[in-house]
């Protein structure tokens, strides 16, 4: 029995290092052309919640600052408020990043579509950042407001150059119809409707990519906006419940790639992806040391909290 485990292992090993070497030695390169066809630049750059490594992350400040670096897109988490405003927030509830605690002490915990717009515009969203980082801090950043996401694409539309946005849409079961309401804002804004040129003209409206850990969501964004761009979310724990080939079969449902955490980024894995024509990003790159095995990987691209490392590093 010992013997039979014993060659059983050394078989798997062998494989192993046959199948993963090969990869390692010779990535695939199948996700330059993938994005291509999707008029996506190779590698994109997204920065994760705006220049959050500078900023307060979800601010104007962290998003000015991401545009005015040069991003390819600027990356921003979705809720929708009680009275039906779609805002721009990660956390479900604002406890983090705000002042909360000392304007609604007794709402602290509470959710944010308990809140109204305009109880949420009463709020300080940058003081935060100052107090954690004070080797960061600046006076600009005291009593940042919370910004919808017709101001996000405002920002995305008038920078130095062109830069797309990327929704992440968050808590999706408490939000019936959100699917609907930000395609609505979308056509109302011209972001959505015409058709993209090339790569190099990002400005060309309807560049908005839709991520979403929830495969319904992504599913009804491709019956209302097809020509959306798709990205499955995904994380260790999910790995944990469904294999990676798995995972592709649903993707290839209803998405056009994946973001994975960078630890799931192995080179056999993308090999895999880009079999099935879809493409990979990787978050958070935060390291130099990650932006060199992305590079020799031929990364898709990077979603990241430093896209002043990410854009110097790729000069």
């Amino acid at each position: 029995m010992k013997i039979t485990l014993m060659i059983l292992l050394i078989f798997v090993i062998i494989f192993m290092l046959f199948y993963g070497g090969y990869y390692l030695i010779r990535p695939s390169q199948k996700g330059e052309e993938i994005l291509k066809d999707l008029n996506l630049p190779h590698p994109t750059i997204i920065a994760h919640r705006g220049a959050s490594n500078i900023a307060p992350e979800s601010t104007e400040a962290a998003f000015i600052k991401a545009v005015e670096m040069g991003v390819d897109y600027v990356e921003a988490d979705i809720h929708r408020t009680k009275d039906g405003k779609i805002v721009v927030l990660h956390d479900s509830n604002l406890k983090r990043t705000s002042n909360v605690e000392e304007i609604y002490p007794d709402r602290q915990n509470n959710h944010v579509n308990t809140f109204t717009y305009n109880e949420l515009l009463k709020l300080d969203f940058g003081s935060w950042f100052n107090e954690k980082h004070p080797n960061k801090a600046d006076e600009e950043y005291n009593n940042l407001k919370i910004i919808t996401l017709e101001r996000l694409l405002e920002i995305a539309e008038h920078g130095k150059q062109s830069t797309g946005v990327v929704l992440d849409l968050k808590d999706v079961w408490k939000y019936p119809s959100i699917e609907k309401d930000i395609i609505e804002i979308l056509q109302r804004e011209k972001w959505y409707g015409k058709q993209r040129k090339s790569s190099k003209e990002l400005n060309d409206k309807g560049n908005i990519l839709i991520f979403s850990f929830n495969l319904k969501t992504l599913k009804t964004f491709k019956e209302l906006a097809p020509s959306i761009t798709r990205v499955l979310l995904l994380n260790q724990n999910m790995l944990s419940i469904r294999g990676w080939k798995r995972w592709l079969d649903l993707a290839e449902e209803c998405s056009h790639g994946l973001a994975v955490k960078e630890t799931l980024t192995w080179p056999w894995n993308l090999a895999l992806a880009h079999n099935r024509k879809l493409f990979v990003f990787p978050y958070v790159i935060n390291k130099t040391w990650q932006l060199r095995i992305g590079a020799h990987i031929n990364s898709s691209g990077y979603i990241t909290d430093r896209p002043e490392l990410v854009l110097r590093f790729l000069k």
